[in-house]
């Protein structure tokens, strides 16, 4: 606590202190002397009761502000128990709630905020109890729902990954060539990738309580349940039959999980967070109602002191007849020190932090309000530390929203990206191509630049998929698109406008160049080597926009002259005329 700076002080109240100098003028003018000892005596014991009840009631402030951060911080121990699961975060909220818990009941029983506010301390007491009761009534259903996840669907993932390796293995060792052999192991292997995803979408759920994975969940064990069925007649029927009835244990566990997960991020994120918003509200009352109980205190002191003062010089200029020397000595020496008293407490009382200057000896009650202001001023400073630290946190959590605003942006990107792609070759799809044609033929006929379609379509791609089945034409089709995306220019668009048929947008491209870039693409697909399928071959069709033409008879144009490529004998290319 900072001491009162001291200067130079009169020469009565360097020889004398306060009550001394009291006791002197009593003998010397008894009645005078008698009242101002009363006064002054009055005014020592109500300065020090009033000095009580601001420590008081600054105790109590600084309790409100402690049990805010401690409120804080047991809501982030609880978002860092969701977040990773550490049994550290809930020792921490334990803690912090035992001690927070009991600086309040002290509080209250030595009625620090008055009367007045036991009741919202009473209140602060019930929300930071139920607090802690919803708190652990998440943690255990976290407990419950990681004790469901090891007892009843990690023995069920177990056994799907022995057999599946074993049904792998077998396929792989009969030595039988075919495609049923293959397609046997493609499935199986594709059943292993899919059941990785539901794995870690599990391990999402354990160990972060993550449900962002769970909504391909539906998708995967769709599709395992797909490649269970097209396994051939060879894959053993009782391996199959043990794999599929774990898959569906999985699935109807990961239903009952997510429930009980959702129910507990409700707790977490939704119920205990309104109760320690609420807990804040009430606390922000209590200190508001705290802080005009010392501002009531502050101006007693001063209308107190005031009155004091007023009566003081009262007496002393009755009896400036009888005493006029030692009259005006005690008026220099005793109002000086009380303005400069009055002043230092209503420069406090504004907030002021400067440093206290008063004119003191070390033993008079004098000295007792300077070092009381000194103390009261540090106080001060006490509470502007804890507001700036207060303002920090805010800005913090500010950040973390323009962070999180940030990552919801980029997701929204990729959704955006997602809506506008093929999903299984990854070109554009049929939506973008519709909206992108529209905008390139208008951009070329404003301009009055070229502009070429090519409508591509995979020759005898229906007996491709007959034959060899639609996971096998799947492939094609990637392979077909891969081939295709390497070969164009940087403003060429390629996409998959249905089934095999793909469209090549070419700006700035006259018909003739768009010709020549087609008979290079067909001509590249033509020397490829499918595995299984062998050679594939294009008919390609092209249109060149004229000033007139829209984009659907610019698409129509094209389509008709692939057609008339395939009339004539297929694996060409054609420029409609």
């Amino acid at each position: 606590m900072s001491s009162p700076e001291r200067h130079s002080v009169p020469l009565a109240a360097r020889w004398l202190p306060l009550r001394q100098r009291v006791a002197a003028t009593v003998y010397l003018t008894l009645l005078l002397a008698l009242l101002f000892g009363v006064g002054a005596i009055l005014m020592a014991q109500m300065t020090r009761l009033q000095a009580d009840e601001l420590v008081r009631l600054a105790d109590a402030s600084s309790a409100v502000r402690g049990f805010r951060t401690n409120v804080d911080r047991m809501q982030f121990a609880a978002f860092r128990f969701v977040a990773s699961n550490h049994s550290s975060a809930v020792n921490q909220v334990s803690r912090l709630y035992a001690q927070t818990r009991a600086s309040l009941v002290a509080c209250l029983t030595a009625h620090c905020a008055g009367a007045s506010a036991a009741g919202r301390v009473e209140s602060l007491v019930a929300g930071l109890d139920r607090f802690y009761k919803i708190f652990v009534d998440a943690v255990a259903q976290r407990n419950v729902l990681n004790a469901e996840i090891n007892q009843r669907f990690t023995p069920n993932l177990a056994l799907v990954r022995k057999e599946l390796p074993a049904l792998l293995q077998q396929q792989t060792s009969s030595g039988q060539v075919g495609l049923a052999k293959e397609l046997d192991r493609v499935n199986l292997r594709a059943i292993e990738r899919h059941l990785l995803a539901v794995e870690e979408a599990t391990n999402a759920l354990l160990y972060s309580a993550n449900l962002l994975p769970y909504s391909s969940l539906a998708i995967d064990f769709e599709c395992e349940r797909g490649h269970l069925a097209r396994l051939s007649p060879s894959v053993p029927a009782a391996s199959v039959a043990v794999v599929r009835g774990a898959l569906e244990q999985m699935e109807s566990v990961w239903g009952a999980l997510l429930q009980r997960a959702r129910g507990y991020l409700f707790l977490v994120n939704v119920v205990m967070a309104a109760d320690a918003y609420e807990m804040q509200v009430v606390a922000d009352q209590l200190e508001q109602q705290i802080e005009a109980a010392l501002v009531n205190a502050h101006r007693a002191i001063d209308a107190k002191l005031l009155g004091f003062a007023s009566a003081l010089i009262l007496l002393l200029l009755l009896g400036s007849l009888a005493v006029f020397a030692l009259g005006r000595a005690m008026a220099t020496s005793v109002t000086q020190q009380l303005k400069l008293l009055t002043r230092t407490f209503n420069e406090l009382a504004a907030g002021s932090r400067a440093r206290i200057h008063i004119q003191s000896s070390h033993n008079d009650e004098i000295g007792e309000l300077a070092f009381a202001a000194a103390r009261f001023r540090d106080a001060n400073a006490e509470i502007h530390d804890l507001l700036a630290r207060y303002q920090a946190l805010n800005e913090a959590l500010e950040s973390k929203v323009a962070e999180r605003t940030s990552a919801l942006e980029e997701s929204n990107r990729q959704l955006e990206r997602l809506a506008h792609t093929d999903r299984l070759t990854g070109v554009l799809n049929r939506r973008a191509l519709e909206q992108l044609l529209a905008d390139e033929v208008k951009r070329s006929q404003r301009y009055g630049r070229s502009f070429s379609l090519m409508y591509l379509d995979l020759d005898h791609f229906k007996q491709i998929n007959d034959r060899y089945g639609h996971e096998v034409g799947d492939v094609v089709l990637v392979r077909i698109a891969n081939e295709i995306s390497a070969m164009l220019r940087a403003h060429d668009r390629l996409g998959r406008w249905g089934g095999e048929e793909f469209l090549i947008l070419c700006s700035e491209t006259t018909g003739e160049d768009a010709r020549s870039l087609a008979e290079r693409i067909r001509a590249q697909v033509e020397q490829l080597k499918l595995e299984l399928v062998g050679q594939v071959t294009l008919s390609i069709g092209i249109a060149s926009l004229t000033p007139s033409q829209t984009a659907e008879s610019l698409l129509a144009k094209a389509d008709q002259a692939m057609y008339q490529a395939k009339s004539q004998g297929r694996n060409r290319c054609l420029l409609a005329s």
